[in-house]
């Protein structure tokens, strides 16, 4: 499904009434000759006809803000109308994707922001994606191969998907690889782990059933592999919903967590964080578990639609993990969250009303964070203050 056309704003600015004004601060001063440099840079780069909302891109600095919450730090920029942001494996590249409609479909361009030049590029113009449209063409997901390669998932609003490999340096496409939906095996990935899991648990299955194609329904489908264990709900007909632990390494089965609700119930993800194994699941209600020692702890519950949600991981540094708890989709109204769990708390981060997505790269110490405010999605990317 592809996100919904964005509105178009024109960028408002406010200014304050009733006060003398007493000259331009140290910080403004600093603020215009950036803004002196960007128009320069822009007009040595010509006009971009690319821009089918006739906006101009925006990359600004901000300063500090206050109150922020721990582990995040000042603002570094914003990027106006983005989605799906991606950080590069060095952190100096961020890549987000925004679908513009024209007279025909709805097509995605790609944005390149460049940190360590301080510009916002286009990497790949709206109408050079017309063609890997059916009825539109929106990214669904951005891999970095390297620091100047990226791969973008682009699915054709049909049944199709184009594979697009991207050279950041050179601004160009280097390969596509058009596929059509439908004939793959879902189960292909998982079929050799499946098979162990069977091999191990044959009393799993229901009459007439295997016990490989019960254990890869539930592989498909949002689990934690840890390094001697699978964490799985099996999703198969005949047997039951409940969280399940099977050791890889011996014969024990443990169900972590009953799971009520009937079909409505699911497994949304999880990882493990040194003891502790993290995950979400629930029908109705969805709660991120701790599971540590045999004992189980609530650390954060929500409403939820029933299968609509998801944990997926961003970064990882020993104990302490950043994941986006994703309950709505990018294109729809409403909040997901983003945490980082420490090794014993869970600690929301971004204090936006709509967040849709967050991306972190440590080594750069930077955290990007989209959200919804009014008819537009906006990135922003700010700092980590990390221990």
């Amino acid at each position: 499904m592809s996100p919904k056309k964005e509105t178009q704003k024109s960028a408002k600015s406010t200014t304050a009434i009733g006060k003398k004004f007493k000259g331009f601060t140290h910080e403004e001063r600093v603020a215009m000759k950036e803004r002196i440099q960007e128009l320069k840079a822009a007009a040595r780069r010509g006009p971009r006809a690319d821009k089918a909302d006739g906006e101009d891109a925006v990359l600004a600095k901000i300063g500090e803000m206050p109150e922020l919450e721990r582990a995040i730090g000042k603002r570094l920029h914003a990027i106006i109308k983005a989605s799906a942001p991606a950080l590069s494996p060095s952190g100096r590249f961020l890549v987000v994707s925004q679908v513009l409609a024209d007279t025909a479909t709805e097509n995605t361009q790609i944005l390149l922001l460049d940190f360590g030049r301080d510009l916002l590029d286009t990497l790949l113009p709206a109408k050079a994606a017309a063609k890997y449209a059916t009825y539109k063409s929106y990214v669904s997901d951005f891999r970095w191969m390297g620091d100047t390669i990226l791969h973008a998932s682009i699915p054709d609003g049909d049944v199709g998907v184009t594979e697009v490999a991207l050279d950041v340096r050179s601004r160009s496409i280097l390969h596509e690889d058009h596929q059509e939906g439908g004939d793959e095996d879902p189960l292909a990935p998982y079929r050799a782990l499946a098979d162990s899991l069977g091999h191990l648990y044959p009393g799993v299955a229901p009459p007439g059933a295997s016990a490989s194609d019960v254990f890869g329904s539930g592989l498909s489908w949002p689990m934690v592999h840890g390094r001697a264990f699978v964490l799985l709900q099996k999703r198969f007909a005949g047997v039951d919903d409940d969280v399940w632990l099977y050791r890889l390494d011996r014969r024990e089965a443990i169900r972590v967590l009953p799971l009520t609700g009937g079909v409505r119930a699911s497994l949304a993800g999880g990882f493990v964080a040194g003891r502790d194994l993290i995950f979400a699941a629930g029908a109705d209600t969805l709660t991120i578990y701790r599971y540590r020692n045999a004992r189980l702890t609530t650390l954060f519950s929500v409403p939820v639609r029933p299968q609509a949600s998801s944990l997926s991981l961003r970064a990882q540094r020993r104990d302490s993990v950043w994941f986006v708890l994703t309950l709505h989709q990018s294109y729809e109204r409403g909040s997901n969250r983003v945490f980082l769990y420490d090794g014993e708390h869970l600690l929301s981060l971004g204090d936006y009303q709509e967040l849709v997505d967050a991306d972190v790269h440590l080594l750069r110490h930077r955290i990007a964070f989209l959200y919804w405010d009014g008819g537009q999605r906006h990135v922003v990317v700010k700092e980590l203050l990390l221990k």
